[in-house]
């Protein structure tokens, strides 16, 4: 029983932090929607890390050992704002890509 109690307690250091969580996810989809407004090619280079970073992190938080406890530890905040820092940054991502090939598109005719 005390060796579920400390493994319960040293979860959260071996994860990001909230403030990495999205700074990091917000950051690279606010960068990255910018850079593909202009060159919609960039996605190529920012959308693999975020998927790969935010995937990784999804399914830690749905593990079925790993992700109680981090709700147990960092709260169900954690995971609310982890699934929104994700999806946001997609969303960013994919906006500036469309909006950068319908620039293209119009300034081409």
């Amino acid at each position: 029983m005390l060796s579920a109690a400390t493994f319960a307690f040293e979860v959260m250091d071996k994860e990001w932090p909230l403030w990495l969580v999205l700074a990091g996810f917000f950051g690279a989809g606010v960068i990255g929607m910018l850079l593909c407004r202009k060159w919609p090619l960039v996605a190529i280079l920012f959308l693999p890390p975020v998927l790969f970073y935010g995937i990784g992190q999804l399914l830690e938080l749905n593990d079925p050992y790993v992700g109680g406890a981090i709700r147990q530890e960092a709260g169900a905040r954690y995971v609310v704002l982890s699934y929104l820092a994700f999806g946001s940054s997609v969303i960013l991502l994919v906006v500036g890509t469309l909006q950068g090939w319908a620039r293209r598109k119009h300034s081409a005719t």
